[in-house]
């Protein structure tokens, strides 16, 4: 290690999927995870490959790995995106114990931890949408309370099955905290439709499709639509510890690979869409 922190050396480390530059304004008003400036490895913003064995990065964004509990490094990787992601989300949200949550794309990749995430910060109720009718009931074992099955429906009607759901189990019609995370248009518009009084909606995935939308309702239901981006660094070791802790399950949605089914596994996704478990590729050596 030349010019390094040699504190460092030997240490198991996850490493953050946004590196904030820590000097600009937007950085030093607390919301680093949107810097501009920022670095992304294995991205094109300027970290070398994420396929590489070794990269640079600094040593104030690492986190450390104090205990595994038995769990391999390799399958912590997903901590990178997957779970931050939603972590920094429910942050954004300003989620608190007894809120009540809905999860639009709740069996994605990153969909199901922000299911996990929500129930481990203390949310009462987490209702799940999604398309996939087998990873539905799935979820209802990792966080969900409830589920919707959108598959073939509008957004009105999954927003009338909603709000019904809410009727049946005597739950408030207003101050939900909605995550969109499935990236969609439908999933968008779902999501839209079950904003209500002094809700927030938050958007994790992304897609180039426009959605219509009447603002003025936002006036009308004193509620709010939220972006969010990656994760703050200083987050890591909070989420690090949930799913050391299990009260966030990963293991049973990673998939570990040699690094030379490289090419397989991508023509494999390509052609089948997103697995069931998150592939991790893993050196051969």
């Amino acid at each position: 290690m030349i010019g390094g922190d040699k504190n460092w050396t030997g240490k198991e480390v996850v490493i953050p999927a946004v590196l904030p530059c820590r000097q600009c304004w937007i950085c030093k008003t607390g919301r680093g995870n949107r810097c501009l400036a920022q670095k992304m490895p294995g991205n094109s913003l300027g970290v070398y490959g994420g396929f590489s064995s070794h990269i640079v990065v600094p040593a104030v964004d690492v986190c450390p790995v104090p205990d595994r509990k038995g769990v391999p490094l390799e399958k912590l990787a997903v901590v990178a995106d997957a779970v931050t992601t939603p972590y920094q989300a429910a942050m954004r949200a300003n989620l608190r114990p007894g809120d009540n949550v809905a999860v639009i794309g709740a069996t994605g990749g990153v969909g199901l931890y922000m299911t996990q995430v929500a129930k481990a910060l203390g949310a009462a109720t987490v209702v799940a949408v999604d398309i996939d009718a087998e990873k539905l009931k799935r979820s209802l074992e990792f966080g969900a309370d409830a589920a919707i099955d959108a598959k073939g429906k509008s957004s009105k009607d999954v927003g009338a099955e909603y709000k019904e759901l809410l009727k049946i189990r005597g739950l408030p019609n207003y101050g939900w905290k909605v995550f969109e995370v499935s990236g969609s248009k439908a999933g968008q518009e779902t999501a839209l439709a079950m904003l209500g009084f002094v809700g927030k909606l938050v958007i994790v995935g992304f897609n180039m499709d426009k959605v219509e939308y009447s603002v003025s309702r936002l006036m009308a239901f004193d509620a709010e639509i939220i972006g969010t981006w990656g994760c703050l660094p200083e987050y890591y070791p909070v989420v690090l510890g949930m799913v050391l802790n299990k009260a966030v399950k990963i293991e049973p949605f990673v998939e570990l690979r040699p690094m030379s089914s490289i090419k397989d596994t991508f023509n494999e996704v390509r052609k089948a869409g997103s697995p069931k478990k998150r592939v991790v590729l893993t050196p051969d050596f």
